[in-house]
């Protein structure tokens, strides 16, 4: 059943909402614990220096430098920005550190208590609830691989509010491409002019526009700003807790003040 959305002067009946997971579900708070845990396992499994540790760490955002580091980039990229800082600090192989790097990503995966560190973002898991009351659908399309975002969404709870997820590994190229976008729309069976495209950077914006999705949403709850995410969006909200549904009680056009 189509979820109503009231936008001033254009209401929209969406079928599905497909949602960014990072800085647009979930904080990226979790991220610096995260990748502390990946650093200090790779600096035990290949013996460096308190000096090469803090190095790590502060690639990677987990350090006291106040920078996001590699937090914000695609799964992929960071691992490879990792075995390249290790393989030029030690000065060993990069294709040999490589699978190190994935196989230490992946363990903590699997084993990171999640469940004490991840924080949903102003209004996500009422939104997610509410679509699903109203009979809607809800993806999710992140840069992350597809296992790590369904261990995210076990650790908050949300493993029933999300019909699909579409990884890095489950398209041919990842955001701005349409593809992920597309094979979320596949994997519901549902038009791209059907769904609301949701996310808070650029590149999640310019996938939806490109897939055909009826409407782009930014949020302002993740690391694009206003100026950079209000070219290529139909609405830009502060969170998800201000996402304009339609209360069933009124006739669209008609929003309370």
């Amino acid at each position: 059943m189509p979820v109503l959305l009231d936008l001033p002067g254009r209401p929209f009946a969406a079928a599905a909402f497909l949602f960014d997971k990072d800085g647009t579900l979930l904080t990226f708070d979790h991220w610096r614990a995260v990748m502390a845990e990946r650093a200090r396992r790779l600096s035990a499994r290949l013996s460096l220096s308190e000096t090469q540790l803090q190095g790590l760490l502060d690639l990677m955002g987990a350090g006291p430098i106040g920078s996001w580091g590699l937090i914000p980039l695609p799964r992929s990229d960071a691992e490879d920005a990792v075995a390249g800082h290790l393989a030029a600090d030690l000065q060993l192989d990069r294709a040999t550190l490589a699978p190190l790097v994935t196989k230490v990503f992946h363990e903590v995966d699997q084993d990171f208590p999640f469940e004490d560190h991840l924080r949903p973002t102003a209004g996500a898991e009422a939104v997610l609830r509410e679509i699903r009351r109203r009979g809607g659908r809800s993806a999710i399309v992140t840069h992350d691989i597809a296992s790590a975002a369904r261990r995210h969404l076990s650790a908050v709870g949300w493993t029933d509010l999300v019909d699909a997820v579409i990884g890095l590994d489950g398209a041919s190229a990842r955001k701005p491409s349409p593809e992920p976008i597309l094979a979320a729309c596949r994997a519901l069976g549902l038009s791209p002019s059907t769904t609301v495209m949701v996310g808070d950077t650029v590149s999640d914006l310019l996938a939806g526009r490109a897939a055909g999705c009826g409407l782009a949403v930014g949020v302002l709850t993740g690391l694009g700003t206003q100026e950079e995410l209000a070219p290529h969006a139909d609405l830009v909200l502060p969170d998800l807790a201000s996402l304009p549904l339609a209360d069933p009680e009124r006739p669209l056009g008609n929003r309370k003040p």
